[in-house]
């Protein structure tokens, strides 16, 4: 699947790269873009994904604009009248492995971890079962687009995918994508500007393609 961005959503990442917005906002859903009159706003969705598994997700970032103004009444302010240095759309590359089955061990381990967490709790544990009585499964890989665990990936079942923006603002930068296949814009105690040496170990796994 080719969950990339259309033109008309490169067109609104060079709109905020070029016209600074009036106040940017965050919550878990999404990052909006406030020029007063109007906003565009970037938010996470599930999208049928390329898969050996017919249930499996791809959560992907669109991109919008609402000429209307925006009620900020449930979001959080990051910043305000601050000048955007540099605008990158974030791109990664969600695969699928084949199905592996699990070694003698591994299943014969988490048949006893089950047991065990029952007899101490004395309750069921659902997740544990179902490891349990699994034979195997499918990896799941979300890596640079042209570098990475390509190998891994059947082209087959791959999907390219655009997570959201990498903004620069005062030597800072705010992480406006989504974090691997997981849904929501994640900030760590409402840390919204980051140094780069604290996405390091981010960077290798995404695409960072310039507006």
């Amino acid at each position: 699947m080719d969950y990339t961005f259309k033109e008309i959503e490169f067109e609104y990442a060079m709109d905020i790269k070029t016209k600074f917005p009036v106040t940017i906002w965050h919550d878990f859903m999404r990052y909006v873009f406030d020029y007063g009159d109007y906003y565009y706003e970037i938010y996470c969705v599930s999208e049928i994904a390329d898969s050996q598994n017919k249930s499996d997700e791809a959560i992907i970032a669109k991109f919008i604009k609402h000429l209307i103004p925006f009620d900020s009444k449930d979001s959080k302010l990051v910043c305000s009248n601050k000048i955007i240095e540099e605008v990158y759309i974030v791109r990664t590359l969600l695969g699928f492995t084949t199905w592996k089955a699990d070694s003698k061990f591994k299943r014969k381990f988490h048949r006893i971890k089950q047991k065990a967490k029952e007899f101490i709790t004395g309750k069921p544990d659902i997740f544990n079962m179902l490891l349990a009585s699994s034979n195997g499964g499918y990896e799941e890989i979300t890596c640079h687009p042209k570098f990475g665990e390509l190998n891994k990936i059947d082209h087959k079942y791959s999907n390219l995918i655009d997570k959201g923006l990498f903004i620069k603002i005062e030597g800072k930068y705010i992480k406006a994508f989504l974090e691997g296949n997981g849904f929501g814009f994640h900030t760590w105690n409402d840390k919204h500007f980051l140094e780069i040496e604290e996405l390091k170990e981010l960077t290798g796994r995404y695409e960072f393609i310039q507006v």
